[in-house]
This record gives structure tokens, C-alpha cells and sequence, in this order.
């Protein structure tokens, strides 16, 4: 005794965690957690690999394929580094410059390819087989082609999404039904025939048979999707994908994944043809922009020449004029050379003069320049063929970017710069040219000043003559432009080479099996550990004893098994020669209580609410005294409720309250004697009275204990739940033990500071704590409970209760 007296003070001096608080599992409790609920760890890891192996079965297989392209640079070679350096010399001449490959890269996968793409390929129509899980088809499977029909629709744009189902009846018709327009069922169910139009919620559309692939698809039922082109140039654009091969070359890689590897090679393919028509038309834009400046010049030059021709015919004819002179003839021969020079440069003075024009004429339109490379130095040429790349390069990304983003806005800015470097440079040249022109006609006015001899009329023609000879050299140096650029119109190309066509491998990507499996088992292993895991943490009820001894420092005095649903309340369960578990319980509860209070007789039972086990674990105890040979009463204390009585079947209204009240001295006519089943007296609690806790309070309360005391041994008092009324407190007074009944698994555990209260502050005299409905051991990992020791005497008893040759064979 003393040894469990100094245990109790030493649990009181520990410091004791707050109810909320909760221990690790140790690896024991996990192994016994998974070796009891073993069939659900099996259950739910077999339920997890059939899961996951059906989803597999049902995922279409996708297929990855690549392409390769090298992008050339302007000098036509694949050297990234050449294109890096001009990129470094144009910022340093404060003009923004970016990688062109990189360019590329977004430029593959601008949505305007993969409209193109989808329009020549058709791709806004999708076939599909369908899964039939009865015929054995699992998964479906996307038709491309080996389509046994193609679905042409009247208007592309009509009814944009939709699908319905098409069964093919026979070589001649076909069914189609189940349509749905935006997502909403339609009722419509025709039998057409191959090759006519008709007319369906869908729009109109015809189906052409394909004959090679037809008779393999006799009675299957084919899905068909109509989408419009931008949904299909967005599906085609989540399946593509381009990057850089690495930062030293520039190469490009395309990959494509689709269901069906002739789709995916076709998309490859489709999108560098779209992408190199639209450098090509880019390239195309530049040399039309030249053609179109050098037929305006001509058309003008060409009038200008008539009417200097025009002038040299009136002048001659109104002068009477057939030939010049031998004179003169001999000496303008002189001045030829110098002539031609000044021809040439005038020549070159209205070429730079138109340039400058039209230049600022389109100063703040997005035209480009065109190129004359004979009348301009090197320099120009370069600044004007960079212009105009730059300028392509816009139009391209202003086509995904809008006029307003920030890239558009930072190369308008540059474009507006070169501009002006060009023009600017443009007219230094044409001062330049001027000069030299100043000094050819300098030449000319020396000769001509020798001219005195010449008649008037002849240096007239003369002028005439230079002037008609300038327009003529300009006319045709126009027509050689225009030979070229009409050639360079035929023979314009890509500035890209595909290295790879299409490839990869004919096994699907994506999902690997074998990995699936595994995360699958062991995700079957941890869900039921989540499970138990979560449950456990949301259980706040009092899991065992454990959770008494860790949240209080009451002394556990005992432990009362679980009994099976159904038993009967009423009857007694403790009896001389049986040995199961519940009457071991009562022994050691019996054993314990001369460790607490060994000279107790008085001993009170109570519990935080009802349904607790306080009245049949009363009964029980009462019943296991009686084994000792001593003399036993029960008083039902609870008067408002009368739970004992009631299971006493006490037909009499005297009892407990006909004494408190005073209605009667006598208190051997209030006592029920014992029967053969229970062995012990039994008081009442009486008639239900309008004052309970003022009758309690009565000192004829502690005169009936003393008479009692007189007569028998122990007095047990079944009261009232401890927060449902005051009269548990009240009674209390008379008790020397008081035992304080817990039920496993429904007392709520934050309540247990509050119970540590009472105990600290010496509510209840001696108070002890007795565990109801404990399960075994094992049966807690059953909802992976981390607290509770459960029962276990060493005896090998199973678990609920039975008659003494139960235990017997359980002993074996």
C-alpha cells in the first residue's frame, strides 16, 4: 500500500501534458497496427494496383516523335556564333538586337502555324473507335489513316463542337446518332447512306466511304469530333513542342506526342512546310516591295523620256534641223568622256533623290525599303537589307503579339531608328553626289564656253540630247532591276534545312508501367495508415488507460474488459467458480481497493455522464463481495433517475427518499433482500421527490449510513452521474472510497484536466478511477489507437465473456 501511495505522489509531481497532445508511433505499434488490420492493408493495396492497372488499360497510348532543323544565318551558314557577333555590333550601334533562334523557337509554335497546320491536315475532325468493355475494347483508339470514311462538313464553322457516333451498318450506310452540340445531348438517330448529304444537328455534312478500310469496320461504332480551327490549332499546339539543341548551334528540335504516330509524323512535317513557306513569303515581301518602287519609277521615267524626245523632234522640225555639224560633232567627241561621267552621277542623283523620297513618304508606315544596291556604297545597302530584316521579323510576332505588347513597341522603336540612320546617311551620300555632279557640269560649262562658234540651235540640241541620254540610261538600268528582281521573286528559299524528318520510336511514352505498379502498392500500403492515422488524431475520446495515467494523476484502480453487444444489463455476471475475464476484472478490482482504502466500507461509484457502465459495474462489484462471504447492501442514490431500482424490478414506492424525508424510522422494511442470483441487499432510491439535492442534504442520510454499518459489511452507493446534477458532490460526503467510472472510447479526453480538478482539490474522498469497456490489445490497433494498454491477465482468456467451460477451453 505504501508503494502505491508513493506511486500516486510521484504522478502528481510530474508535469502532465495537455489533452491534445500526442506521442510518435514506434515501430512495434506500427508492425501491430499492420499485422491486425492485415486484411485491409491487402484489401486496399490489391484495390490499388486493379485501379491503377485498369486506368493504364484504358489511357490511350501516346507517341513521341522528333524532327530536327538547322537555322540558317543571313550568310547562310548554321554558325551561331557569326550571328551573335552581329548581334553584339547592333547593340553596340544602340539598336536592340535578340537571338534569332530563339525567335524561331516561338515562332514554331505560334498559334498561326498550328492554324495552318490544322487546316491542311484537317484536324478540326477526329475519329475515334470507341471502347466497348463487354466486346473486349478497352481503350480507344484514335483513326487517322486508316479511317474507314471522312466527314465532310458543308460549313466548316457551323455547329464548331460537336460529336455524335457513326455505326457502320454496311458497305452502303451507315447510322448516326447520339449527337451533342456544346456539350448537350440532341435526340436524333438517322440511317443515311455513304456518300449522300444530310442534314443533322451537327450541320450538313457527307461521309465518303475509304473502300480499302471499310470492311474492316463492319458494325463498330465510330466517334466523331468537329471542332472548330482555333480549338484545333490549340489541341495541335499542347501536343508540339520546340527547343534549342543546345546554345552553340542553331539547331532545333520539334517534338510532337499524339495518340497515333502517322498524325504526329504529319504534324512535324506540316508544320516546317508552314514555317519555311513563311519565311519564303517574307523574303517575297521584300523583293515585291522592290518591284512595285522600280514599275512606279519607270512608268514616270519613261514619260519624262517621251517628252524629251518630244522636245528634240519640235526642235528640229520648227529649226529645219537633219544633222549637226562636222564641227561640232568632232568637238562634242572631246567632251564624251567627260559627258558620261555627268550622266552617271545625275543618274545616281535621282535614284538617291527618289530613294530619300519614298523613304519619307512611308516615314511611318511598316513598308519596307527596296534594295538598289548599284546606287547606293556598301554601307547603305547594309543598313537597309538589316531594316528590312528587322522589319520581317516584326510582322511575324505582331501576327501572335498584337501592335501593343513590348517587344512590338521596343522594335518599332529601333525600326523609327534605322530609319532615320538610313536616310540620314542617304542624304550625306546625295551631298556627296551633288558635288561631284557640281564638278562634271564645271567640265561641261568649260567646254561649251568654247562653243562660241556653234550656231544657237545646235547647242539647244545639245542640251536636248544630254537630257534625252540621262533619262535613257535610267530607263534601262530600271528594267535590268526589274529582270532581277523578278528572278530573285522565282528562286527565293528557306533560310532553314531540316536535318531529321520525322522519328522515334513505335513503343508508347508517358506513363511507365512498371513505376505505376509500384507507387500504386505503396500508396495501397500507406492509404490504410492515413487512415487509422487521421482517424486517431480527430478521436478526442479516452482511448485506454494510458490516456488516464498521461492527462491526470488519479490512481487507475482497475480495468473492466469489454463485453460483447446484446448481453443483459440486468443480470449479474460475477459468480463463485467462473473464471473468465470479467469476473477476473472484479477480483482485481476487489485486490486494488485494499491498496487505496483498505478499510473502506462505504465506497461511492459515479461517472461523468450516463451510460457509463456505473450502475451494472456497481451491481457487479456488489455481487463480487458477496464472494468473500460478507454482507453487502446497494443503495441507488441516483433518485431522479431510479436506473438500479428499475433493474431490481422493485414493485414497493418506499425506499432511500421514504427515510431522508422522514416518512419512516424503519429501515429494514425499506431493504430488499438478496436473491439466489445477486447475494446482496438492495435499497431503492423511493419515490422520485420534487427536492433531490435539498433531501440529499438531509443529516438523516448519515444516520441511515451508521445504522447500515451496523448490519453489513460494505455499502455500496450507486449515484448520480458527477456533471449532470450536484447531488454526486452531495452524496459524497458519506463515502469513504469513491470510484469514478470511465467508459472507453466515449468519455471526451479534454474533460480530464477537469477530472484532475476534482481530484487536486479533494472533491470526491479518495477518488479513484476504474476503466469500463476495455478492449484487448490488440484490438486497439484495430482503428490504430496509441494509447491503451487494453487487458491481459496471462491467463490466455479470449476476449469477451462465457461460462466457466469456455474458459476451459481457451486455457488449452
Amino acid at each position: 500500500m505504501e508503494d502505491f501511495n508513493k506511486k500516486s505522489e510521484e504522478q502528481k509531481n510530474e508535469k502532465r501534458p495537455s489533452a491534445g497532445m500526442e506521442g510518435m508511433l514506434s515501430l512495434r505499434e506500427t508492425l501491430d497496427i499492420f499485422l491486425y488490420n492485415w486484411k485491409w492493408f491487402l484489401l486496399s493495396v490489391l484495390l490499388c494496383l486493379l485501379l491503377t492497372r485498369m486506368y493504364m488499360a484504358t489511357k490511350p497510348s501516346v507517341y513521341q516523335r522528333q524532327a530536327m532543323m538547322l537555322v540558317k544565318d543571313d550568310a547562310g551558314s548554321g554558325n551561331r556564333r557569326s550571328a551573335i557577333s552581329n548581334d553584339a555590333l547592333m547593340q553596340l550601334n544602340g539598336v536592340l538586337a535578340g537571338s534569332s533562334v530563339k525567335n524561331e523557337v516561338y515562332i514554331l509554335r505560334s498559334h498561326q502555324l498550328m492554324k495552318e497546320v490544322a487546316k491542311s491536315l484537317h484536324l478540326n475532325v477526329s475519329y475515334t473507335l470507341n471502347n466497348n468493355i463487354w466486346k473486349g475494347q478497352i481503350r480507344e483508339v484514335s483513326l487517322y489513316d486508316k479511317k474507314p470514311f471522312e466527314v465532310q462538313f458543308a460549313k466548316d464553322d457551323e455547329q464548331a463542337y460537336a460529336t455524335f457516333l457513326v455505326r457502320i451498318v454496311n458497305k452502303q450506310e451507315c447510322q448516326l446518332s447520339k449527337f451533342k452540340i456544346h456539350g448537350e445531348k440532341i435526340d436524333f438517330t438517322k440511317t443515311v447512306k455513304f456518300g449522300q448529304m444530310v442534314k443533322t444537328p451537327a450541320g450538313e455534312l457527307t461521309l465518303i466511304p475509304d473502300p480499302t478500310y471499310l470492311e474492316n469496320f463492319q458494325d463498330k461504332v465510330i466517334k466523331v469530333t468537329h471542332l472548330d480551327i482555333e480549338s484545333a490549332a490549340n489541341s495541335v499546339g499542347t501536343r508540339v513542342t520546340t527547343s534549342e539543341v543546345d546554345r552553340e548551334s542553331s539547331l532545333v528540335r520539334l517534338v510532337c506526342s499524339d495518340t497515333n504516330i502517322k498524325r504526329a509524323d504529319d504534324i512535324l512535317t506540316g508544320l516546317l512546310e508552314a514555317y519555311k513557306q513563311s519565311i519564303i513569303d517574307d523574303k517575297n515581301r521584300v523583293a515585291q516591295s522592290t518591284a512595285d518602287f522600280i514599275d512606279g519609277r519607270i512608268k514616270l521615267i519613261s514619260k519624262e523620256l517621251s517628252d524629251v524626245e518630244g522636245d528634240m523632234a519640235d526642235f528640229k522640225q520648227r529649226h529645219n534641223l537633219i544633222d549637226l555639224s562636222q564641227n561640232a560633232q568632232n568637238y562634242l567627241s572631246q567632251s564624251s568622256t567627260a559627258r558620261q561621267r555627268t550622266t552617271q552621277l545625275q543618274a545616281q542623283q535621282a535614284t538617291v533623290k527618289y530613294l530619300i523620297e519614298y523613304m519619307k513618304e512611308n516615314s511611318e508606315g511598316h513598308t519596307l525599303i527596296p534594295v538598289l544596291s548599284e546606287l547606293a556604297d556598301p554601307a547603305i545597302q547594309n543598313q537597309i537589307a538589316k531594316h528590312n530584316d528587322l522589319m520581317l521579323q516584326r510582322n511575324r510576332l505582331v501576327e501572335n503579339s498584337g501592335e501593343e505588347s513590348m517587344t512590338i513597341l521596343e522594335i518599332d522603336n529601333n525600326l523609327k531608328q534605322m530609319k532615320q540612320l538610313i536616310i540620314t546617311s542617304m542624304e550625306g551620300r546625295l551631298a556627296s553626289i551633288d558635288l561631284q555632279v557640281r564638278q562634271a557640269l564645271r567640265e561641261e560649262q568649260q567646254l561649251y564656253s568654247s562653243l562660241s562658234s556653234v550656231p544657237q540651235q545646235e547647242k539647244h540640241v545639245l542640251d536636248i540630247g544630254r537630257q534625252q541620254s540621262i533619262k535613257e540610261t535610267l530607263y534601262t538600268y530600271l528594267l535590268n532591276k526589274r529582270e532581277e528582281t523578278a528572278l530573285q521573286l522565282a528562286i527565293n528559299e528557306a533560310n532553314i534545312r531540316i536535318v531529321e524528318q520525322p522519328f522515334g520510336s513505335s513503343s508508347p511514352v508517358g506513363l511507365n508501367s512498371s513505376l505505376a505498379l509500384k507507387v500504386a502498392f505503396l500508396f495501397g500500403l500507406l492509404l490504410p495508415f492515413a487512415v487509422l492515422y487521421i482517424y486517431n488524431l480527430l478521436n478526442m475520446n479516452v482511448r485506454g488507460r494510458k490516456d488516464i495515467e498521461t492527462f491526470t494523476t488519479i490512481p487507475v484502480i482497475g480495468e473492466i474488459p469489454h463485453i460483447k453487444s446484446g448481453f443483459d444489463e440486468s443480470k449479474i455476471m460475477v459468480f463463485q467458480h467462473r473464471n473468465d475475464n470479467i469476473n477476473e476484472a472484479f477480483r482485481l478490482l476487489r485486490f486494488n481497493i485494499n491498496f487505496v482504502k483498505k478499510d473502506a466500507r462505504v465506497i461511492m461509484f459515479t461517472s461523468t455522464m450516463s451510460g457509463e457502465g456505473k450502475t451494472f459495474i456497481s451491481r457487479n462489484f456488489a455481487a463480487s463481495l458477496t464472494l468473500m462471504n460478507k454482507k453487502v447492501i446497494l443503495i441507488d442514490t441516483d433518485i431522479r433517475k431510479r436506473t438500479q431500482t428499475g433493474l431490481f424490478n422493485a414493485k414497493r414506492r418506499e425506499g432511500l427518499t421514504s427515510y431522508l424525508n422522514g416518512s419512516t424510522d424503519n429501515v429494514d422494511e425499506l431493504i430488499i433482500q438478496n436473491s439466489e442470483d445477486s447475494h446482496f441487499d438492495m435499497m431503492p432510491a423511493g419515490v422520485i421527490p420534487p427536492n433531490p439535492a435539498e433531501l440529499l442534504m438531509s443529516n438523516r442520510l448519515e444516520q441511515l449510513i451508521e445504522h447500515l454499518k451496523e448490519k453489513y459489511d460494505y455499502i455500496i452507493v450507486d449515484n448520480v452521474p458527477a456533471l449532470v446534477v450536484a447531488d454526486a458532490g452531495i452524496v459524497n460526503r458519506i463515502a469513504e472510497l469513491t470510484i469514478y467510472v470511465v467508459r472507453n472510447r466515449k468519455l471526451d479526453r479534454r474533460y480530464l484536466p477537469e477530472l484532475e480538478k476534482l481530484y487536486q482539490e479533494h472533491k470526491f474522498n479518495n477518488l479513484s478511477v476504474l476503466i469500463n469497456d476495455v478492449f484487448p490489445e490488440k484490438e486497439n490497433y484495430r482503428y490504430g489507437y496509441r494509447y491503451g494498454y487494453g487487458y491481459g491477465y496471462g491467463y490466455g482468456y479470449g476476449y469477451g465473456y462465457g461460462n466457466e467451460k469456455e474458459g476451459k477451453k481457451k486455457k488449452k
